[in-house]
């Protein structure tokens, strides 16, 4: 309570000036965070790299599971077709 009866009582001048206090306070927050962040990444960077040598297999690993994929979706696509027109052939012939 008296934190809400102290900020009445502040002058426009007092409350930007705790304001840009906070402001500055984040920011020098957000820049450090920025600079671990940037640390993390270079003493990281190998891990977020993968070898030359690993690449083709990861690539073709990745390709063969997107095909397979492909396929087991297209036939899902056409079983549902092919259950679609089962049931259009139901309604018409049972009325």
């Amino acid at each position: 309570m008296k934190d809400d009866k102290q900020q009445d009582n502040l002058t426009r001048e007092d409350y930007q000036r705790i304001k840009q206090a906070e402001a500055d306070q984040f920011t020098q927050r957000d820049r450090k965070r920025v600079q671990v962040e940037k640390d993390y990444a270079r003493t990281h960077d190998e891990y977020l790299q993968p070898d030359s040598t690993e690449e083709p297999n990861i690539r073709s690993t990745a390709e063969r599971k997107s095909r397979n994929l492909g396929k087991r979706l297209n036939w899902v696509i056409l079983g549902l077709i092919v259950a679609i027109v089962i049931v259009y052939l139901i309604l018409f012939f049972v009325k």
